[in-house]
């Protein structure tokens, strides 16, 4: 996946661009599968399956010029898992000139849970009650997810990574987790919340590395089955409050 960051971009000419990316990929044993465009942040993420980082920059430098900002590699299923589709999107309307124009962003809300080591966990409380305690928390996180329309990226031994496009509905899926798990000894199990949000390509070679980093940060300042978000998630609720109530005024 690479990055460009494009003053003014829009959805039109990346929809050209990514025309020409078709028209050479061939040359570089590349194939371009399909890509993010967000106008508002001025960023444009290619999802590209090639041989090497070379052949990417080789085929974009030939096709438009547009050289990326940045590269990494990832898979394609953990693609899917944060952002959705790994292909062009369904709905996207094809033009009269026979380009598929959409505008989709890559911006993400991340949600993530922390409990201690189940490890430590069968060591506190036994196998049994451990699993119990587990097993009853995996219930409740999967339960809201599913409700509050996230989609479950990773769960690891002692948490889950959740993404959601919106951070109101992440956030609320969030205060629905920390309800449900009162009654679940969520004091037990050491359970926390951690909210961030960012780009899949930033200062880290990981995908959503930096957002990923962030909300564990947030986990690990938490306290007593606490939520911590970042700033920038409030910020984005507020702008999201504000929307639906101008669109509401409008209706």
């Amino acid at each position: 996946m690479d990055v460009h960051i494009v003053p003014g971009v829009k959805a039109g000419d990346v929809a050209k661009a990514h025309q020409k990316d078709l028209l050479h990929q061939e040359e570089y044993g590349c194939k371009a599968m399909t890509y993010w465009v967000d106008e508002q942040r001025e960023t444009i993420f290619c999802l590209i399956e090639a041989p090497e980082k070379e052949a990417v920059e080789e085929m974009h430098r030939k096709a438009h010029g547009l050289v990326p900002n940045k590269i990494i590699e990832v898979k394609s299923q953990v693609v899917e898992s944060f952002l959705g589709r790994i292909y062009d999107p369904e709905d996207a309307k094809t033009s009269d000139e026979g380009l598929k124009i959409f505008s989709d962003a890559s911006f993400r809300i991340l949600l993530v849970t922390k409990t201690t080591d189940p490890v430590l966990l069968q060591h506190k409380f036994g196998a049994d009650n451990a699993n119990d305690l587990l097993n009853q928390h995996n219930h409740i996180i999967r339960k809201n997810v599913a409700q509050y329309g996230g989609r479950e990226v990773e769960h690891g031994g002692s948490g889950f990574i959740i993404s959601f496009t919106s951070a109101a509905k992440a956030v609320s899926c969030a205060l629905a987790i920390q309800k449900d798990m009162q009654n679940a000894n969520a004091d037990d199990l050491g359970f926390r919340i951690g909210i961030s949000s960012g780009e899949p390509i930033e200062k880290s070679n990981k995908l959503f590395g930096d957002t990923i980093q962030l909300a564990g940060h947030m986990c690990a300042i938490a306290k007593g089955s606490q939520v911590a978000m970042a700033s920038s998630v409030k910020e984005l609720v507020c702008i999201e409050g504000t929307n639906k109530r101008q669109k509401n005024c409008h209706e």
